[in-house]
């Protein structure tokens, strides 16, 4: 138990280290466009969040044509959120000064997976974190892209397949990436309903979670459903579900992703959406060209993620860009060749996957998931 006082002290000290100077547009834009995630000590996470959720809201009024309520609304949706992020920091501030005198003076007592302060308590498990109680609010979120019904079916489908959850039969969302909560608000527009969640403990300092339920949508599909759907779907040629649900749960820094041979998905049940790699990722895709499909896919979605500057959609695009699409392979005859994109079949021969798993680990460029 010693061990998890220590760790989390470690965590606290940074979380709690005084700022020299408030967070930059520039910083915060490079820790959103290559991490995704907000992270550091309290008094820079927060003003960081803070920060961010301006820009982002500027940036869809210059991007996009929206009407005067449509401007309204989004600006009355930045000044909740920052109300909201203004009230946690503080009660967060807070929390985590108790939670570290108690520490210090012994004063502190466990109770299964708590932590209990005088003041408080802390959730002890895989993540330190605490609650944050009452800070919420509605609002609404206005129709940005203007798709059709369709088109905005498939982009939700994907994220339900992956981060996407469920409340009271209202879709649900939990992220600590500050562009996650735009691009998911953007394809449950209407009535959202506004929650800071909690504040997770790191090596870094702190690191913010927004929860928001879309009150204007019913939530159609279960989990599983929404895999089958995605799946169904890019069997058919069409990536839009595959391309929102690798911003949700795609693996953008695993070694394969990186050299653009691979479409990979965290799951905790890999073997239904693709080839297992790992114990909790799968293989959907392979071959150069499936990044360059995922681009393709987003259409004018993409057009927003540029504006929020979200680190999954610059990988894709870095990704597509090293794809031989600019020279379109041809066969001997002159005629098109099929781009080298290769649905990856679910096998059950164990040997097979391990020794796939095992090339693939150690960088082969080889594709051994295609068939």
């Amino acid at each position: 138990m010693d061990r998890y006082i220590d760790k989390i002290k470690e965590r606290l000290e940074p979380a709690l280290r005084p700022v020299e100077k408030p967070p930059t547009i520039e910083e915060v834009l490079e820790h959103v466009s290559t991490r995704g995630v907000l992270r550091g000590p309290v008094d820079w996470a927060f003003p960081a969040w803070m920060l961010y959720v301006e820009y982002a809201t500027q940036e869809i009024i210059k991007t996009f044509r929206l009407s005067e309520d449509e401007k309204r609304q989004l600006i009355h949706f930045r000044d909740i959120m920052k109300k909201l992020l203004l009230k946690a920091w503080i009660q967060t501030k807070e929390k985590l000064k108790a939670v570290y005198k108690a520490i210090k003076n012994g004063t502190y007592r466990i109770e299964g997976d708590r932590l209990y302060a005088p003041d408080g308590w802390m959730y002890m498990g895989k993540t330190f974190y605490i609650h944050i109680n009452g800070i919420s609010a509605s609002t609404r979120f206005p129709d940005v892209l203007k798709l059709p019904e369709e088109k905005i079916k498939l982009l939700q489908i994907g994220w339900r397949a992956s981060d996407e959850t469920e409340a009271k039969m209202r879709p649900s969302m939990s992220t600590s990436q500050p562009w996650q909560v735009f691009a998911w608000a953007v394809v449950r527009n209407g009535a959202l309903y506004i929650r800071v969640d909690r504040v997770i403990l790191t090596r870094e300092g702190v690191s913010v979670v927004i929860r928001m339920i879309a009150r204007s949508w019913k939530q159609k599909w279960s989990k599983d459903e929404a895999i089958t759907l995605v799946m169904n779907h890019f069997k058919h040629g069409e990536w839009t579900p595959l391309f929102t649900m690798w911003l949700g749960d795609g693996e953008a820094n695993n070694n394969a992703t990186l050299r653009g041979k691979y479409v990979v998905i965290a799951s905790k049940e890999p073997k239904k959406i693709g080839k297992p790699i790992g114990r909790y990722e799968a293989v959907i895709a392979s071959g150069t060209e499936a990044f360059a499909k995922l681009r393709d896919a987003a259409g004018v979605y993409g057009t927003l993620l540029d504006a929020l500057r979200s680190h999954k959609w610059n990988y894709i695009k870095m990704l597509a860009d090293d794809a031989p699409n600019k020279k379109k392979k041809t066969r001997n005859n002159g005629t098109k060749a099929e781009p080298d994109i290769k649905p990856v079949p679910i096998e059950k021969n164990r040997r097979k996957d391990e020794t796939a798993q095992n090339h693939h680990e150690a960088g082969t460029e080889k594709t051994y998931y295609a068939a």
